[in-house]
């Protein structure tokens, strides 16, 4: 049976098909199957590959893998079932239905880690606003088009997706978000003309930052007058922090478009037929998931207008450009939602004010006890244990009256004095009006140390 290209102790420890690993990141990382990874060999040594290896590995970090791997390996089981079937065909078959229900068995659950990374994103955004204050902006975007980040960046080429170490949740780094709002920011500044063009480009070096690479070969080159004697190095006055979801987002299993090599080299519409395209799977995360994007002023520069232009753009790149790739395909769009961010700090202070309700009543509670505790500590020895009796239950309380001889005189002090209290007035009352045995016995032993103790009970 195939695995994943791993050594033994490890596979043995978290299964040949990584279905123990608990991270989706990990497993996406790390442990994948390559595209056409070699099953198993037939009866003459030759290798049986399948196509579907890949695709499983993209298949089981999405949403509902289990569900979607079982019934891949049940539809497999029901082809090698057929009766035209040949027996090659029938145990590969098998042997790939049982991958799939090894990879179904998958071992991360990401319900609580979404709920608990949505908590830490809104407890993030409550500190950062206010830490930095108005140095600070906060943009809450919707995803209105599947989200593909980072397809480049994967052992897989064209396959990958940004995942936190952690969590394994999706998020787009703070690389990606500076990148597109510098693109953006070059456009408005490429279609501007006059003085609103040198006012446009000493906003983008200053938020951006410029190297001389940049003006020598790069974008900046036709603005290279636009420096006026300047250093055409400049450190960028804009922090762009990574993006995390406020909310659940999802991760689904999502397909290229088919591509027709055969075709493509000859342009001859009947080499369609010889053609047997795969779609290329790669995971990507669902529409209505919610990211806050960050900006920061650095030590670099705190005018405020810089934050203003940086928000702009990246308002502009959200809704008008896109984030990822295949944006042009309909991914990566969002819109803008400032009343989600509203809600979220609104929330924050509600948890805050419950946190802090609570820490006020158990503080309470705690001083309570503390002086509860310091008063008794102050109190005579049989003063704190008439209290302890008076706290005790009627069958311990008659058990500590039966051994009361056994005891040392100021338990016996803070025992028969604890009789005084209303809340055993009644227990020694019913004791001396009983005829059983044990009663009287207790009744007498009572009398006799209270009287040597110089102790009056009624």
């Amino acid at each position: 049976m195939a695995q994943i290209p791993i050594a033994s102790d490890v596979a043995e420890l978290i299964g040949t098909a990584a279905e123990k690993v608990e991270n989706r990141s990990l497993l996406l990382d790390k442990f994948t199957f390559h595209k056409r990874w070699p099953l198993e060999t037939d009866e003459r040594g030759r290798e049986v590959k399948w196509d579907d290896a890949s695709r499983w590995s993209f298949v089981r970090i999405a949403d509902g893998a289990s569900q979607l791997l079982t019934r891949e390996a049940a539809a497999k089981r029901y082809r090698a079932g057929g009766q035209n079937v040949e027996a090659d065909n029938r145990d590969r078959l098998l042997a790939e239905a049982k991958i799939a229900e090894s990879l179904a068995k998958v071992a991360w659950d990401s319900k609580e880690l979404s709920a608990l990374r949505s908590r830490h994103t809104r407890r993030f955004l409550s500190l950062f606003r206010g830490a930095f204050a108005a140095r600070a902006s906060v943009t809450i975007g919707q995803l209105e088009g599947r989200l593909a980040i980072n397809l480049a960046d994967s052992l897989i080429t064209n396959a990958g997706i940004s995942l936190d170490r952690l969590f394994g949740l999706p998020y787009i780094s703070g690389s990606a978000i500076k990148g597109v709002c510098r693109h953006i920011a070059m456009e408005e500044l490429k279609a501007s003309t006059g003085g609103n063009q040198k006012k446009i480009f000493d906003a983008f070096r200053l938020v951006f930052g410029t190297a001389d690479n940049d003006f020598t070969n790069g974008a900046l080159r036709p603005f290279q007058d636009l420096l006026t004697g300047r250093a055409e190095n400049q450190k960028g006055a804009v922090a762009f922090l990574p993006a995390y979801p406020v909310n659940e987002a999802r991760i689904v299993v999502d397909l290229t478009n088919v591509h027709y090599p055969d075709y493509y080299r000859s342009g001859r519409p009947e080499d369609l037929a010889k053609e047997r395209p795969q779609p290329n799977p790669f995971p990507a995360v669902e529409v209505g998931a919610q990211f806050a994007f960050c900006l920061v002023l650095n030590a670099i520069d705190d005018d405020p207008t810089l934050l203003q232009n940086a928000a702009r753009w990246l308002e502009s790149a959200l809704t008008i450009q896109g984030i990822g790739a295949k944006t042009a395909a309909g991914y990566g769009w969002f819109s803008l939602r400032p009343d989600v961010l509203q809600q979220l700090l609104d929330e924050d202070r509600r948890e805050l004010d419950i946190a802090a309700a609570k820490a006020k009543a158990e503080a309470e509670t705690k001083a309570k006890a503390d002086a509860e505790a310091a008063r008794r500590a102050s109190m005579p020895p049989e003063e704190q244990a008439k209290d302890r009796y008076a706290a005790m239950n009627q069958q311990d309380f008659a058990t500590a009256v039966s051994g009361i001889a056994t005891l040392s005189v100021a338990e016996q002090k803070g025992l028969l004095l604890s009789l005084l209290l209303p809340s055993r007035r009644e227990t020694w009352k019913s004791w001396k009006k009983s005829d059983k045995p044990a009663n009287k016995t207790r009744v007498e032993s009572l009398a006799a140390i209270a009287k040597t103790l110089g102790i009056n009970l009624p």
